[in-house]
């Protein structure tokens, strides 16, 4: 995922311009100012390929919620066929899932905008103590956000599964768990409250 690789590549720049600047790393190791000038442009222009790259990563991410809105509810009960007992009253792991997915990168994205607009017009745009310590706060949250976006692939089949007899499976995916600890029982039930 292209925004996911940019970004994490700026905000690890900013984070060892941090590092090395404002901590007793140099006295461990020796950077040159030039190393340290490029590294500072790479973390810039990674950070405006990975707002660029992010905007049709937010448009599909966008359908594909607005398509899970479609056929899911936020809260959910599912009632097994056998003996109309409940088995599962809660959130729908899916959607929540993709709600935290898209506003932890959305948060990635405005971060990724103020760093870029503060570094625009510094010299070799070095990264100021502001722009280090976004880069360190949004690092953890992007990388939690790309573990939610391949949860949603892998896991319940968001973005893969169009049609036919896989869009069905696609529909049901993150259920199979559930179905094992009550014994493969048909759900009769299930739909939003």
């Amino acid at each position: 995922h292209f925004p996911i690789a940019f970004l994490s590549l700026s905000y690890m720049l900013d984070n060892f311009h941090a590092a090395y600047t404002r901590t007793p790393l140099s006295s461990f190791m020796t950077v040159s100012s030039a190393t340290m000038s490029e590294m500072s442009r790479i973390a810039h222009y990674s950070n405006v390929l990975g707002i660029i790259t992010a905007m049709p990563a937010a448009a599909t991410g966008v359908a594909e919620m607005l398509a899970m809105w479609k056929t899911n509810s936020l809260k959910e009960k599912i009632v097994r066929e056998s003996d109309g007992k409940v088995v599962y009253d809660g959130y729908n792991p899916k959607l929540l899932n993709g709600i935290v997915h898209g506003m932890l990168n959305e948060l990635a994205l405005v971060i990724s905008l103020v760093n870029w607009w503060t570094k625009r017009g510094v010299k070799d745009y070095a990264p100021s103590g502001l722009n280090e310590a976004l880069s360190a706060l949004t690092l953890p949250a992007l990388l939690f956000s790309a573990f939610l976006g391949g949860r949603m692939v892998y896991e319940y089949g968001v973005g893969v599964q169009r049609q036919g007899e896989a869009k069905k499976i696609g529909e049901d995916m993150g259920r199979d768990e559930l179905k094992r600890s009550e014994g493969n029982t048909q759900i009769k039930v299930r739909k939003g409250e």
